[in-house]
């Protein structure tokens, strides 16, 4: 595995076997995390105790950050994250996560805990990591399981069947009614298998970050929704 340092000074990495990166080296690993997921997900679905879908763990940015995040505000959060490479857990111990993670999480004690029992439970925080197939899963969870879904799989190009019309099925599934799923993504044929499923899509960009996309499974105040999160944005300056 190739790492790569991006544009805000966190450091990613490139995939061989998918021949693609884990993420935007312009954006950066740290603003794509805080932006396209946790930041409009936490804004969208007000909530003090959340159940989250990580598609997929990959080096951990999504799901490190939210714990972090929900510690920070004191959000109780359950994080479900599967992935295919489970060998990548064990290189994580020395991969150089950013400094601010240090402060709020024992990240070593978490990559521990993962990578002996694939879970961690500590207070108000759990994290769950999911040996194999994210379609396979999937099927063990009842309708309506999930608040918020991190759609965030290698691009559509190289791990089609996770941008699927059938994938977004299941989503819409597994989803709360007042649920929302980010993924950076911007691409007309994930917009349009989303839609297909029943998905409302809209745009999400901000500053000067490539283009992400927001379902739901209803129509919300989207312009309402940006200016919450600009004032969250502020809070974490």
């Amino acid at each position: 595995m190739k790492y790569v340092k991006t544009n805000d000074g966190s450091i990613s990495a490139y995939n061989d076997k998918y021949d693609d990166y884990y993420h935007s080296q312009k954006d950066g690993a740290i603003l794509e995390t805080l932006y396209k997921h946790i930041i409009p997900s936490f804004s969208i679905v007000d909530k003090t105790s959340l159940k989250i879908l990580d598609i997929c763990f990959g080096l951990g940015y999504n799901s490190l950050f939210t714990l972090a995040y929900a510690k920070k505000f004191n959000i109780n959060v359950e994080i479900f994250s599967p992935e295919k490479d489970i060998l990548l857990l064990d290189g994580l111990r020395n991969f150089k996560y950013p400094k601010i993670l240090y402060n709020y999480l024992d990240i070593n004690n978490i990559l521990h805990s993962i990578t002996q029992s694939k879970k961690y439970n500590q207070s108000n925080l759990s994290l769950y990591v999911f040996k194999g197939d994210a379609s396979i899963y999937l099927q063990q969870f009842k309708d309506g399981f999930f608040d918020i879904i991190y759609q965030d799989a290698f691009s559509p190009s190289k791990n089609n069947e996770l941008w699927s019309e059938s994938h977004f099925r299941e989503l819409y599934r597994i989803l709360h009614n007042d649920g929302v799923i980010t993924t950076y993504s911007s691409s007309s044929f994930v917009r349009k298998n989303a839609f297909l499923c029943g998905f409302f899509v809209f745009n999400m960009k901000y500053f000067k970050l490539k283009q992400g996309s927001i379902f739901t499974k209803q129509d919300i105040d989207i312009k309402n929704i940006e200016n919450i999160i600009l004032n969250k944005i502020d809070r974490l300056n």
